[in-house]
């Protein structure tokens, strides 16, 4: 951990016990990890069904790694136990169930945050969008812990006041309510998101993607954010009147293309944003059109200065002309938990080749030197 990264402690974690209600979940787990490695005395797990009267009377900081609705009820069932002494956090992706209650609990002097990790919690958090909502003037000691727990970890934090957090859920709601849309019309028309994808251009294969990612997060969170929104209503009004825009110009060409132009101008403030956003989604285009080339994926559990420059040895001596070389955060594997392997040590590669530099003998070369060096061969397809 860089200078720069190291938690600045509010007070001393050391004399500080937390509990974690829903500590087993994908969140909880990763929070119970986090403040053990802040230094807390004691990090302790409290599930839904458990008794939290016990956990609030022996513990200093409480964090709700459960959805806004459980959240509400089990603190408002031990609200006569909470004091000052206190903190109280949360990880749900919905707020506005919980502002009254925290502003209650401020009033009273108790310290609140509530956070919101802007991705799937079992992904690495490296760089992940984080929010942490003010709720009033005693939230001090609650963003604190919370700065440190995420600065840990290496996200981006975003602070912001818990009233502007409708405007995330605003936006997750239109992110999944667009997607699903354009799931249920491909499984009315037979079409699967595998062909879709197969015979995209590069602006279709980017929406395959969004499609893909929403898909893969389930249905839990994804339905919380479509049924809590407060503005739903307001937002398929918008929807709807969008579509039947569109519906109208299908039959003049000139009104499309006018209709088109409107979106375009009013999107593109403040000037500039259109183009940055075409030019990053073509990098993705870009890595993707690289790698299917010929990809070749591998995984090293021992990431530190220097590391790319060895792994890339393997590649120059079998006379390899790389096309693109695309890393990111690796998933920790139970296998390597038991292992004891740190989880910021490991980085999954895509290295792209020139079909023309690479053979069968060069590849066995290639594995053979990077298995030595503890890397494991991944077999991913890059579609």
């Amino acid at each position: 951990m860089s200078l720069e990264t190291q938690p600045t402690r509010y007070e001393a974690y050391e004399t500080r016990v937390a509990t974690v209600v829903g500590g087993r979940g994908q969140l909880g787990s990763r929070i119970v990890q986090g403040l053990g490695g802040l230094g807390f005395n004691e990090v302790r797990v409290c599930e839904i069904d458990d008794s939290l009267t016990d956990s609030v009377r022996s513990s200093t900081d409480l964090f709700f790694a459960v959805d806004a609705s459980t959240t509400d009820q089990m603190l408002r069932s031990v609200y006569d136990l909470l004091g000052p002494q206190h903190s109280v956090l949360d990880g749900s992706s919905v707020k506005s169930t919980l502002i009254p209650v925290y502003h209650e609990l401020d009033n009273h002097g108790i310290s609140v945050c509530s956070t919101h990790l802007g991705a799937v919690p079992a992904q690495p958090w490296r760089g992940v969008k984080v929010w942490l909502c003010e709720v009033g003037p005693n939230s001090e000691k609650a963003i604190r812990l919370a700065t440190d727990l995420f600065l840990a970890k290496n996200t981006s934090i975003q602070k912001i006041n818990i009233s502007d957090h409708e405007k995330v859920e605003q936006d997750q709601f239109l992110t999944f309510f667009t997607m699903h849309l354009l799931a249920g019309a491909l499984r009315q028309r037979e079409l699967p998101l595998s062909d879709f994808n197969k015979f995209a251009t590069l602006n279709a294969e980017l929406a395959a993607l969004a499609l893909g990612r929403t898909l893969g997060q389930g249905t839990v969170v994804p339905s919380e954010i479509l049924h809590s929104q407060p503005r739903k209503k307001e937002f398929l009004d918008a929807i709807s009147g969008a579509l039947e825009e569109l519906k109208k110009g299908l039959d003049d060409r000139g009104k499309l293309q006018e209709l088109m132009l409107q979106n375009i101008m009013f999107h593109d403030d403040p000037a500039g944003v259109i183009k940055s956003m075409f030019g990053k989604a073509g990098v993705v285009g870009a890595r993707n059109a690289n790698l299917r080339m010929y990809a070749f994926s591998f995984r090293t559990t021992d990431d530190r200065p220097g590391k790319l420059r060895e792994l890339l040895g393997p590649f120059y001596e079998a006379g390899a002309n790389l096309t693109a070389i695309d890393s990111m955060p690796g998933v920790i594997t139970p296998e390597e938990e038991q292992q004891g392997v740190d989880p910021d040590k490991i980085v999954d590669f895509d290295i792209g080749i020139d079909p023309d530099t690479i053979d069968p003998q060069k590849v066995a070369r290639i594995k053979a030197a990077l298995t030595k060096m503890g890397c494991v061969i991944a077999n991913r397809q890059i579609t």
